[in-house]
């Protein structure tokens, strides 16, 4: 994974981060935020997604 950051609007950066399901994603960080802290972060935001709902097709 990339250790650099793409530029966001002022005060950001967009980091590519690996999700816990192996997925990747982009999140938006302020900017100087280490790339360990961005992939914590991308943790945190996969474990409060909502499970999906089953469907009784």
């Amino acid at each position: 994974m990339a250790e650099s950051s793409t530029p966001g609007p002022l005060g950001t950066a967009m980091r590519e981060v690996a999700f816990p399901d192996g997925s990747r994603g982009i999140v938006l960080v302020q900017a100087g935020t280490s790339q360990e802290e961005a992939e914590l972060l991308g943790a945190r935001l996969w474990a409060e997604l909502p499970e999906p709902e089953a469907s009784d097709e």
